[in-house]
């Protein structure tokens, strides 16, 4: 089976990073993945890439007319059994891109879009948040099956771009446990000396584009507040920049504490070298970010929203509202104070890791989804 994937860019994001880390064991079961891009991206990526044999094939126009006919000809040319749409301009494109080719398209609904929260925050705007949903609600009927990365995704999104719910299927995304690695006492002191940091100093982690969606600027406000309880606490803030780069820089500004790191390869090692992960999304589709500081056995505050409280479960993490820096202040302090009073709720968030969010699972699920799809096609057809 050839599948292959359209997508946005390969910045280093969740679906993105997502997608590569299913590659080996999809391949590993019958089938064989192909990537075309659409957008420029900032090379996050490549290393990925490279390790697992794939070189993206990115589109070169930007003009919608031109970039439909390129992508219909590469389509053509390839002649893959399904196209797999993900984020919103690929899902655009490929849908409308593939119909005269007549290969069948499967799109991943990764986010929660087109909600308050998010005509609230996008850069934009409320209605061209408004105008997005109307085009991928046109367009979806062009797509053959849905996958949906959480249940709550599976439920929102399909009413609000009118989709049957029989045209959806959850499969969880997964993370390769033997690429993360195990937390040992050796890695976490290299990974903090490296960043200069004491091996004794709490850290806090921060872990996403630099965007409104993830409210990183909230977590810097937090932890303004956390420092006047905790004095030799430091911020680590690792994501790529985003819609909210200057809010972010200039909330950080004059604190020493706090360390913008930029975009990061090395997110396993600064998991480890942490003592708590601050995820204060706005709004999400699951989190991977959760799901690989569960694998890692890092502590957790994050956002008291409903696609958050499905990854991590009952694990018994501390959850706050959105925009509540107090809040997430006082969550965070209440992690760092309990110090090995936590190993409860870290061996229960790597069970639910093992459970539900490995690579293995995640590839056995896709298989099926494919395979449903390519049915659903049959049958259609007939």
């Amino acid at each position: 089976m050839h599948v292959m994937h359209v997508i946005d860019s390969m910045h280093g994001g969740g679906a993105e990073t997502s997608l590569l880390e299913v590659v080996p064991g999809l391949a590993s079961r019958g089938v064989r993945t192909s990537i075309v891009t659409l957008l420029t991206d900032d090379g996050g990526l490549e290393s990925r890439l490279d390790a697992v044999g794939i070189e993206p094939r990115r589109l070169s126009y930007r003009d919608p007319v031109r970039l439909l006919r390129e992508l219909r000809n590469v389509i053509n040319s390839e002649l893959p059994d399904l196209l797999h749409t993900t984020l919103m301009f690929a899902n655009l494109a490929g849908r409308v891109a593939a119909r005269p080719v007549g290969i069948p398209v499967v799109t991943t609904l990764a986010n929660l879009d087109y909600g308050p929260e998010h005509r609230a925050n996008s850069c934009y705007g409320a209605w061209g948040v408004r105008a997005a949903q109307s085009a991928d609600m046109v367009t979806a009927p062009l797509t053959r099956r849905f996958h949906a990365i959480s249940v709550v995704v599976a439920s929102v999104m399909g009413r609000r771009l009118r989709i049957p719910s029989d045209r959806i299927e959850v499969v969880y995304r997964g993370r390769d446990p033997a690429r993360l690695g195990i937390v040992t006492i050796e890695r976490r002191l290299r990974t903090r000396a490296a960043l200069g940091i004491d091996a004794g100093a709490p850290v806090v982690l921060s872990v996403g584009r630099l965007d409104r969606q993830k409210g990183v600027e909230t977590t810097v406000e937090a932890f303004r507040r956390l420092v006047a309880r905790v004095p030799d606490a430091v911020l680590l803030v690792a994501g790529r920049p985003g819609n909210a780069s200057a809010v972010v820089e200039a909330s950080a500004g004059g604190a020493v504490a706090v360390r913008l790191l930029g975009h990061r390869t090395d997110v396993p090692d600064l998991m480890c070298a942490a003592d708590v992960l601050s995820f204060p999304s706005r709004w999400e589709g699951l989190g991977g970010t959760l799901v690989e500081a569960m694998a890692l056995r890092l502590s957790i505050v994050a956002s008291d929203i409903e696609p958050v409280a499905e990854a991590i479960g009952d694990v018994g993490w501390p959850l706050v509202r959105p925009d509540d820096a107090s809040a997430l202040a006082e969550g965070l302090a209440s992690v760092l104070e309990r110090g090995a009073a936590s190993d409860s709720r870290k061996d229960a968030g790597e069970k639910r890791f093992r459970k539900h969010f490995t690579a293995e699972a995640a590839c056995d699920g896709m298989v099926n989804f494919y395979k449903n799809a390519l049915r659903a096609t049959r049958i259609h057809q007939c």
